[in-house]
């Protein structure tokens, strides 16, 4: 597989991340809420929907 330049610059920015909060998933989360918090961007959460079973036909 060819190598990516912007697959490998989000993978290097996810591992520096992790890397700065040693590993912590707890940490990353609170720091990454935290600059969702401050950054003045309207973040949008959408409750996931349940999807309606389509009826069989008999046949």
């Amino acid at each position: 597989m060819k190598n990516d330049p912007i697959v490998n610059e989000v993978r290097n920015n996810g591992l520096a991340l992790a890397a700065r909060y040693n590993n912590n998933i707890e940490a990353i989360y609170t720091a990454l809420k935290e600059i969702e918090r401050t950054s003045g961007r309207v973040v949008v959460n959408r409750t996931p929907r349940r999807l309606v079973p389509k009826a069989r036909v008999a046949g």
